[in-house]
């Protein structure tokens, strides 16, 4: 390959000596065999430094791009395909808006980002060569700001909101009508899985208007009391959903000085380890809460660009940016901003434009004041307390800590408003719609010990109608909660192994009303009728090496297909928001809905029964699988179409380096539905996934395992690039080394870092 000796050059050395300016003292980096850092140092100032560095080290092209999609920089190197989102990110203005966060930030926390900014730049300045893709774009990286950090926290969660569904409700109200976006976007009747209290049952009244099924995005999270485990000491488990990236999302690391001794998963750019992790103490994880912190507001605007709000015209703010894009002329972009937030969407010329206020930008974001008290927390009352200055994202903090407690917190900030906000775009001018503050932190749900002895947090319903706040409403489906309910129902002396063996639960709840469809159908063709009895007799579970799985994600992906060909809901194929970055396609919100809306009235959708329908899917889904695997039916395994589908962001720009910028394709098990999840937005495939998988044996620290989908290395010539996959496609987990003794038997390279 014409690029092989630069991808080799470009991989770091992480032995020897280097001597960094900015350094306080001498800091060592034993790295085990899997490239993960273990950093020791002797200040706060110089852990944080060095967490920099060997992020930078590591991942720094994936810093940099991150960063360049907060500041709408993006398309300079991936072009117009990354246009959308840096026209979202200028708008939103996320760097201005992380500057602020960093000047509102005490102290400790500037303290923080300033060792951590200077241990990236120090790496930057010594670097014997960069990484591989700058090369390729004849790109150098530059310095690293403070508050770069913030801003890239807020382009990792901004997409995550309640934006998105809100906009599906406005455009099936708008094709639709107001009663099929009832049918297809309210939850109306079903009943979910509460987390608080653990495992009740609350079913949606109206007016509740709410829809959270896509499963795009999702993860689990679980805590066992020590009185239901082994070793009398609680257990920590989960994995977080989302889309699977080159390099992973996700980095491991371990990092310690005398105020704190901490290993978890961090996010490259961002300093400390604010999901995942334990100090010795306390272990700590999270889950999307699906929170609502972002309401979208149509605003009203006259001839001069001013905005009405209450009866009066006021001043909008306004200017024009140019981005710049690879390979074309700079794209122009119009930001205007209310007293709601920015124009989103529309054009404030045509008279009315949306605007979004989210809470991670309409104010001074103070979450990062939390880093340092999270890593020195002792216990769960006191890492509780730490999360007092969160804003975003909004999660399930599950925690355990070394006396015996378990607990449960809604962590983020929640605005106070209408329920009318909920359901889609509200309108501006009238005032009715505005924020009247935040749910108070001392009133976020909370559980400590639960009798049952767990808790089980999967994206699912948080609390009934009897919480006195709004929360949110676009929750999961709660199949996943159940499951894990379920499992952990039947363990009374848990272990770290069982935890992992939840981890890898194949068996789909949603897929039962499916199922139940195709068995109501008589085909009389001989092909059809075959099918059909695989999958009357089939167990549920997705394994990759069953045909089941293939003919029930076959046809329930038909079915929707099928629904949206017909009228009225062919007129979704529209969007009237062209703006939207990375919008979900209908077929796979209505394939994600379909458990629910087989119990709908057909007609409804267009359709004179669903027999009709679910027989015509079933023989579209034969017909489908016959011509992608062959005319045998025992060749249909699930392991055949459910690949990962990772591609490196330049691959498509180098085709020629592609062989190597992209790691393999693996198959692997589950979907969106099931425990372990993995799903696509268009297709089969896998294109979202766990993207960690972890279990904290507070019992035994080194008891504890933890896998990623790739490596802990962002070179693709590095041998760590993606050597954790084996096991991360077998739902093993590698050992999570804690204790110095076995870090430093296990070390298989050691730098150190001196001033200089």
């Amino acid at each position: 390959m014409a690029h092989e000796n630069l991808f080799r050059a470009a991989v770091p050395d992480a032995t020897g000596t280097a001597r960094l300016k900015g350094l306080e003292g001498g800091v060592e980096v034993l790295r085990d065999g899997l490239g993960i850092p273990h950093v020791r140092a002797r200040t706060v100032h110089d852990v944080f430094f060095a967490q920099g560095f060997v992020h930078a080290q590591d991942r720094l092209w994936q810093m940099d791009l991150d960063r360049r999609r907060a500041a709408g920089r993006a398309a300079e190197w991936l072009g117009r395909g990354a246009l959308s989102l840096d026209v979202f990110a200028r708008r939103l203005g996320l760097v201005a808006a992380g500057r602020a966060d960093y000047d509102a930030l005490g102290a400790g926390a500037r303290a923080v980002l300033d060792a951590y900014a200077a241990g990236v730049n120090a790496f930057i300045e010594t670097a014997r060569a960069l990484p591989a893709e700058m090369a390729l774009l004849g790109a150098a990286p530059e310095p690293w700001r403070p508050w770069d950090s913030a801003a890239v926290l807020k382009i990792r969660h901004v997409l995550m909101g309640s934006m998105d569904l809100k906009l599906w409700r406005a455009r099936i109200a708008r094709a639709l009508g107001p009663r099929a976006a009832v049918l297809l976007g309210s939850p109306h009747g079903r009943e979910d899985t509460l987390i608080v209290p653990v495992g009740a049952r609350g079913v949606w009244s109206a007016p509740a208007l709410a829809f959270g099924e896509d499963g795009a995005d999702g993860s689990n999270n679980w805590a066992v009391h020590g009185s239901r485990t082994a070793s009398g000491k609680p257990l920590l488990a989960g994995d977080p959903h989302r889309m699977l990236e080159v390099p992973n999302v996700y980095c491991q690391i371990h990092i310690a000085c005398p105020a704190f001794d901490a290993v978890g998963l961090s996010m490259p750019g961002v300093p400390g380890l604010s999901h995942f992790g334990h100090n010795g103490s306390v272990a700590w994880c999270i889950t999307h809460a699906m929170a609502d912190a972002q309401d979208l507001f149509v605003e009203r605007f006259d001839s001069g660009l001013r905005f009405e709000l209450r009866g009066e015209w006021l001043p909008s703010v306004r200017r024009e940016e140019r981005i710049r894009v690879s390979g074309e002329a700079p794209a122009p972009v119009d930001i205007t901003v209310t007293a709601h937030g920015p124009i989103v969407f529309g054009d404030p010329a045509t008279g009315t434009a949306i605007a979004l206020r989210w809470t991670g930008t309409d104010a001074p974001n103070r979450s990062l004041d939390a880093v340092l008290p999270m890593l020195e927390a002792r216990s769960v009352g006191e890492m509780d307390e730490a999360m007092r200055p969160w804003v975003d994202p909004c999660n399930n903090f599950v925690t355990a800590d070394v006396h015996g407690q378990v607990a449960y917190l809604h962590r983020g900030r929640v605005p106070v408003r209408s329920r009318a906000n909920a359901w889609a775009p509200v309108a501006g001018r009238t005032g009715e719609h505005d924020w009247r503050g935040d749910v108070p932190f001392e009133n976020l749900p909370r559980l400590r010990d639960p009798e049952t002895g767990f808790i089980v947090t999967a994206n699912n319903r948080v609390c009934d109608d009897s919480y006195p706040h709004y929360l949110g409403m676009d929750y999961s489906a709660p199949g996943r909660a159940r499951r894990i309910l379920e499992r952990l129902g039947a363990i009374e002396r848990a272990t770290a192994e069982d935890m992992i063996s939840i981890h890898a639960d194949r068996v789909s709840i949603a897929s039962r009303a499916i199922v139940e469809a195709v068995a109501r159908i008589r085909p009389t063709d001989g092909r059809l009728r075959d099918a059909r009895e695989t999958l009357v007799a089939w167990n549920g579970s997705m394994d990759p090496d069953a045909v089941a799985p293939s003919l029930y994600a076959a046809i329930r992906d038909e079915i929707a297909g099928a629904l949206l060909e017909r009228e009225p809901l062919a007129r979704l194929a529209e969007n009237p928001f062209p703006e939207e970055p990375y919008p979900i396609p209908p077929r796979a919100r209505i394939r994600s809905a379909l458990p629910r809306l087989l119990g709908a009235d057909p007609s409804l959708l267009g359709v004179a029964s669903w027999d009709e329908v679910v027989g015509e899917a079933l023989g579209r889904a034969v017909d489908g699988l016959e011509s992608a695997l062959g005319p045998d039916p025992s060749a249909w395994r699930w392991s055949r179409l459910h690949v990962t589908q990772t591609a490196h962001p330049l691959s498509g720009s180098f085709p020629e380096a592609a062989a190597v910028l992209d790691p393999p394709a693996v198959p692997v098990g589950g979907d969106a539905d099931t425990v372990l999840a993995s799903s696509a937005v268009a297709g089969l495939g896998v294109q979202h996934a766990s993207v960690a998988r972890y279990v904290f044996d507070l019992g035994d620290w080194d008891r504890s395992g933890w896998v990623i989908p790739l490596g802990s290395s962002g070179h693709s010539a590095s041998p760590h690039y993606a050597d954790q996959a084996p096991a991360w496609r077998s739902v093993c987990v590698h050992p999570m080394t804690y204790s110095w003794e076995r870090v430093e038997v296990e070390a298989e390279a050691r730098q150190m870092l001196e001033p200089r």
